[in-house]
């Protein structure tokens, strides 16, 4: 099924800040219950850049990742793109697990944005202002769109624009590694039947897929 969503804008740029990564990965014969790489994980996060309705740049943030300090992501922005936090004007979460919501406070200048689910859960959130996060669906920013990617959690919500052609999705834990992709699997808060159907959707849908916790993905 192609679940590609429609997309009027184009964007202008799009860059990977951090790699994540997973505190343990089944695939390389690593458990939870002795995690190699401590706590907490690390996710993936995406910048897009492109023109709003208005004629500004905007510049987002996806799933900006939980770090030792705010001073850390901040390097990996600056050495990226040459850009600092003040620039920064939108961040979305994909979903409400920790690692993906805690790097909005980051960003205290920026519009935080999520899907209506996803800012609803964040209401009640222990680690942000949950109360500042504006759900948002559709083609919310031109050339950037939301995303349902189920399985992992139910209301997990990615992000799709189409760049040089190729249609890209920020899949946050829709997909968690490249090896979780090829295998149709999930971790953690799964339906695994579900996360199964949605991989099969985003191999039929899209030409890049930038995962939850490892480096994109070029989809065959």
């Amino acid at each position: 099924m192609n679940i590609f969503p429609s997309i009027e804008g184009r964007i202008a740029d799009y860059d990977i800040i951090v790699i994540g990564h997973l505190r343990w990965n089944r695939y390389w014969g690593e458990g939870e219950a002795n995690p190699p790489r401590g706590y907490p994980s690390t996710c993936t996060s995406t910048l897009i850049r492109g023109t709003d309705a208005a004629g500004q740049p905007y510049v987002l943030v996806v799933d900006p990742t939980w770090r030792a300090t705010a001073s850390d992501f901040y390097f990996d922005l600056n050495r990226r793109t040459g850009l600092h936090a003040d620039d920064v004007t939108h961040c979305f979460c994909t979903h409400p697990h920790a690692d993906h919501q805690i790097g909005l406070t980051y960003f205290p200048n920026a519009t935080w944005c999520a899907a209506p689910g996803v800012a609803e859960e964040l209401r009640d959130s222990e680690h942000i202002d949950g109360a500042r996060v504006q759900p948002v669906e559709g083609e919310f920013l031109p050339g950037v769109a939301t995303i349902h990617l189920p399985g992992h959690t139910p209301i997990l919500h990615g992000v799709a624009f189409i760049f040089g052609g190729r249609r890209y999705v920020v899949a946050g834990d829709g997909v968690m590694t490249k090896m979780h992709f090829a295998e149709e699997t999930t971790e953690f808060e799964r339906d695994a039947a579900l996360a199964a159907v949605t991989i099969r959707n985003l191999k039929e849908s899209a030409d890049v897929v930038v995962p939850g916790h490892g480096n994109v993905i070029l989809v065959s």
